[in-house]
């Protein structure tokens, strides 16, 4: 993970530790942001129609946990530290391929989700 310090250093199953909680993490991400959309839209069905108030409250939520889940990370618990070649946002210091993770993944998420159960109906 060239974008990440530490690691090398590691054990491979400490590594593969850290990359399946990362994983999980993001799971509980997207969940936790699918039901803000859903509160806000008062409906589980939101992602049929995609209206924007609930699509906005799904990005946001997700983006806003990521970077503070990634502040906490890298800056009070330590947990990993970014590679001098991760670009950074300057006044959150937080990496810019998470975000960017958080920006396109929900959107892929969205469109797969709403045409698999769309298919169904």
């Amino acid at each position: 993970m060239p974008f990440y310090e530490g690691l090398k250093t590691l054990d491979y199953m400490s590594v593969v530790r850290i990359c399946t909680q990362a994983s999980l993490g993001d799971g509980v991400i997207s969940v936790l942001a699918y039901w803000s959309a859903v509160v806000i839209a008062r409906s589980r069905n939101w992602i049929h129609a995609i209206a924007i108030t609930p699509a906005i409250v799904y990005l946001a939520t997700g983006l806003g946990i990521t970077i503070f889940m990634e502040w906490l990370a890298t800056d009070i618990l330590d947990r990993w530290q970014y590679a001098p070649n991760m670009p950074v946002l300057p006044m959150l210091g937080t990496g810019l391929l998470p975000i960017l993770q958080w920006s396109i993944l929900p959107l892929l998420i969205l469109f797969v989700v709403r045409r698999q159960t769309l298919r169904k109906r």
